[in-house]
């Protein structure tokens, strides 16, 4: 397997400047092998790595975020989780193995008020995850970043690639829930439009 990801980024890393031909080559690889990775997981690997050491990005007016960073080679990989899951999760453990055997750097955290990050859940909004990716990518990523945005992950996202355009290099969406906020929020019964409208656009 990894041989074939090898294959998949030797047009590319060679390469001084990224092309969009270079990132496609390895978003392929990337996709193919993510998928083997994903479905050959011991299902007692999520148990296992949650025992490993943890470390904290420290941030004066925002709570500590819990993070696990591995060094490698650039560009680096960033998952950003769903709704209310942690970096322990079964994909996030999965992209892990997968940068390891390439080589490649990568990022896994907590957002606010998730997992073993400090911070209280009822008080975290969505716009605050967001600023939690963009802490990542601005203290703690090195170089290009390749986004990896699982569910509600998709969403920050997007979000984190436009604020960020010249860190971003490519995304990966994995089940994104690009458009769930707006869907929610268009479904809303009119009746109910005063306070659930104003409850959604703070969670927004």
């Amino acid at each position: 397997m990894a041989g074939a990801g090898m294959a998949s980024l030797g047009a590319w890393v060679p390469c001084r400047r990224w092309s969009k031909a270079a990132v496609f080559g390895f978003h392929r690889g990337f996709t193919a092998l993510f998928k083997r990775k994903l479905e050959g997981t011991p299902r007692w690997l999520p148990a296992c790595r949650q025992k490993t050491s943890v470390s904290f990005l420290s941030r004066p007016d925002l709570p500590n975020l819990a993070y696990k960073k591995l060094k490698g080679k650039s560009p680096g990989v960033i998952f950003i989780p769903g709704y209310v899951s942690n970096m322990n999760g079964t994909k996030a453990l999965a992209i892990e193995e997968f940068c390891k055997s390439l080589g490649h750097a990568y990022i896994r955290f907590d957002y606010s008020g998730v997992g073993n990050s400090d911070g209280n859940l009822e008080e975290c909004t969505v716009g605050r995850w967001r600023k939690d990716v963009l802490s990542i990518i601005d203290d703690l990523a090195e170089g290009p970043q390749i986004l990896v945005g699982s569910s509600l992950g998709g969403w920050l996202m997007f979000h984190a690639a436009i604020a960020r355009p010249q860190r971003v290099v490519a995304l990966i969406g994995v089940a994104t829930a690009v458009d769930g906020l707006v869907t929610q929020f268009n479904q809303l019964p009119v009746e109910d439009s005063g306070r659930q409208k104003c409850l959604f656009l703070h969670l927004a």
